[in-house]
């Protein structure tokens, strides 16, 4: 029989949502055969102790269950940082929680908290699930419906401008397709901006546009349609599996894929998706985050908490390599958000200053990718997000 788990194991497992019953002490869960499944708690001595190989961590525990590694003392966020890099990219941290005085604070993306039960032991607790489970599709479409509102955009927000020109920038990177009828396909199309400021500029074409939250195809189905589009098709599904072109349809003339790459557990099977969606001779337009960047880098350093696609992004290099190596020809590349510290500012103006520096920010990162563009990404690290245009083979 599992003895019970400690008093502050079990404040943060029903903060979780888990059985406190149900967790096991990694070291004698070792010593059984594999297979018995469950969650897990792995205690150090400290944060530089030696880690188990995450291979036997995962011979024992169960399918999306959780990893809890605690230690003594008050470790650095930025050696905390260090302990999710030793686990990744298996692992992925969830939530940190630190007691103290009884007393525990939970700290996950959403914010801290401070737990209403007592517990007590000293110390920190990591919280982690494997990357494969939070990068799931169950776990995909629950958080991208949850967030489907907020990442529609807020007119009247001062932060509004500029989400709006970095949805135009994407769309219009690259010359519209020629000639009347074009069809354009928004490749994980989120609220749908980026898509439909690409149709506007065509005469009369067909918008078709798929994501994996049944809610953003809503909202971007309900964009399409204040914005005039009239000939709009929403679809669910992913990348790895596009939705589009289904049975008997041709591919597109146009694909755009912006902000999507960092979301996918499995590269392979994306870029195939995305290739077999453009016709042959067609114009593909891909965009994502940088993680070569030097805000990036500076985040993965010091912030132990991050989200999983920040830590799955791909530099335009790669996606690049890869699609040249499906008969793609590359066009252009260029940066479209400045890196540290404009991001800070940006959320500084926006949070305490009302909006007073948004303006003078938007301008800067206009002038900026302006530059870069023309330059051919002259200015590379300088921001932390990418776009390239593409040609796709002609047969």
């Amino acid at each position: 029989m599992t003895p019970p788990a400690p008093l502050s194991m079990q404040t943060i497992l029903q903060d979780l949502g888990a059985d406190p019953s149900a967790l096991q002490d990694f070291a004698a869960s070792a010593r059984q055969a594999p297979g018995t499944g469950a969650d897990l708690h792995l205690q150090l001595s400290s944060i530089q102790a030696a880690l188990p190989d995450t291979e036997a961590l995962l011979r024992h525990l169960a399918p999306g269950g959780l990893l809890l590694v605690s230690m003594p003392g008050s470790p650095s966020d930025p050696e905390l940082a260090g302990l999710r890099d030793r686990l990744a990219p298996v692992f992925h941290v969830i939530a940190i929680y630190r007691t103290s005085g009884g007393r525990t604070k939970r700290q996950s993306m959403g914010g801290s908290e401070v737990l209403a039960s007592p517990a007590s032991q000293e110390g920190i607790v990591v919280a982690l699930r494997t990357r494969s489970w939070v990068m799931s599709p169950e776990a995909t479409v629950e958080k991208f419906d949850q967030n489907a509102e907020g990442w529609n955009g807020e007119p009247g927000k001062p932060g509004y401008a500029h989400f709006r020109w970095m949805r135009r920038f994407v769309a219009l990177y690259a010359p519209g397709p020629a000639g009347p009828g074009k069809r354009v396909l928004d490749f994980g199309c989120g609220a749908g901006w980026v898509g439909i400021e690409a149709a506007k500029k065509l005469d009369s074409p067909e918008l078709c546009f798929f994501d994996p939250s049944p809610e953003m195809v809503r909202i971007a189905r309900d964009n399409a349609q204040a914005a005039g589009i009239t000939k709009a098709t929403g679809r669910t599904g992913f990348g790895e599996a596009p939705p589009f072109p289904g049975p008997g349809e041709e591919p597109f003339d146009l694909v755009i894929s912006s902000g999507v790459l960092s979301f996918s557990p499995d590269l392979d099977a994306w870029f195939d998706g995305l290739a077999r969606s453009v016709k042959p001779g067609g114009t593909l337009i891909i965009g994502d985050i940088d993680p070569s960047s030097r805000g990036f880098a500076r985040r993965r350093r010091s912030r132990p908490l991050l989200p999983v696609r920040e830590l799955n992004g791909r530099p335009a290099s790669e996606a690049r390599e890869r699609l040249e190596g499906l008969g793609f020809t590359h066009r252009h590349t260029s940066g479209y958000q400045l890196t540290f510290p404009v991001p800070e500012l940006m959320h500084v103006s926006q949070t305490k200053l009302g909006g007073l520096l948004s303006l003078p920010l938007l301008w800067a990162n206009q002038a900026l990718a302006g530059i870069d563009r023309a330059t051919n990404h002259a200015l590379g690290g300088s921001f932390d997000s990418w776009v390239m245009h593409f040609d796709a083979p002609k047969s």
